[in-house]
């Protein structure tokens, strides 16, 4: 690995030992102490307190710590990169995707890709989806599985599926029966909702907009299984999708809107990406899995 003359600090830092790390780092104990001697000659400064056989790791040494793990990890990542480019069957692919997406769509593609590509490395992360497109643009990940479309045109959009959205009610709301309804009809009652910034918030605004009502929401997540629980609780209503099994919790209702409005489920990229690596082999595998559009 071109990390190898950076990461026998970090094992050194953390252990605290000189033998400990010695032997995990299977080298001799010598060497290990030459090597740290000549890291702090060239840094000019000790990096640990010696008491007797003990190293105590000082705030010099936490200081290079942080910036020797950050450089670690850069060239970790430049040699997949470069792995990936010869052989995308071995390469790595940095995906991410939406907490809500983590119990259903996510798997899907994950088992599917790694059935076809078995030698290949998969680092997953969830979050929510501003988080995941400013992971995206800062080169944190490759792919993410997210909603909605974005707008910044660095990033590219694949869409995956439209999923429909209802409202969600307690078993016993007074339009639990009705086959459609529009937002107006609950007008006043309290909502639950994700943040300002999330894509099922910016559905709810849209949907109440087309509705020409004002949204009172009194309780805000940012999972949408919890959403429903406070559903199921009957503390308020939510506009959640309707055909994901995972949030269709006991004690609630469905009931479809009056709406041409969808949540866009896609894949986002950087634009400048070259598919013809590991993460553009799981483009074209989760694309050809779900029908994209």
């Amino acid at each position: 690995m071109l990390s190898d003359d950076l990461s026998w600090y970090l094992v050194l830092a953390e252990t605290e030992h000189m033998g400990e790390a010695a032997a995990q780092l299977r080298l001799p104990q010598p060497t290990l102490s030459r090597r740290l001697a000549r890291l702090e000659r060239e840094v000019g400064a000790t990096l640990f307190d010696r008491r007797g056989r003990s190293l105590l790791l000082n705030s010099r040494g936490r200081a290079l710590q942080t910036r020797i793990r950050a450089a670690v990890n850069q060239l970790d990542l430049g040699q997949a990169e470069v792995g990936k480019l010869l052989d995308p069957e071995t390469g790595l692919v940095r995906f991410d995707f939406l907490h809500s997406l983590g119990s259903w769509m996510a798997p899907q593609i994950i088992r599917s890709f790694v059935g076809k590509h078995p030698r290949a490395e998969i680092r997953l992360h969830q979050g929510g989806g501003p988080e995941l497109s400013e992971r995206l643009l800062a080169d944190e990940t490759d792919i993410a599985l997210s909603s909605p479309r974005p707008v910044d045109p660095q990033l590219a959009w694949q869409e995956l599926y439209r999923q429909p959205v209802g409202l969600c009610l307690p078993a016993d709301h007074r339009l639990a029966g009705r086959k459609r309804v529009s937002l107006a009809e609950v007008e006043g009652e309290p909502f639950i909702s994700t943040p300002p910034n999330y894509g099922s918030r910016a559905i709810l605004n849209e949907i109440a907009a087309e509705a020409s009502v004002e949204p009172r929401v009194a309780y805000v997540s940012n999972e949408l299984s919890t959403v429903a629980g406070l559903v199921v609780a009957g503390v308020g209503i939510a506009v959640l999708p309707s055909d994901d099994p995972h949030i269709q919790l006991p004690g609630t209702v469905f009931v479809p809107l009056k709406t041409q409005v969808v949540r866009e489920i896609g894949l986002i990229w950087r634009s400048g990406q070259g598919l013809d690596s590991t993460p553009g082999l799981f483009l074209a595998e989760a694309a050809d899995l779900l029908g994209a559009h």
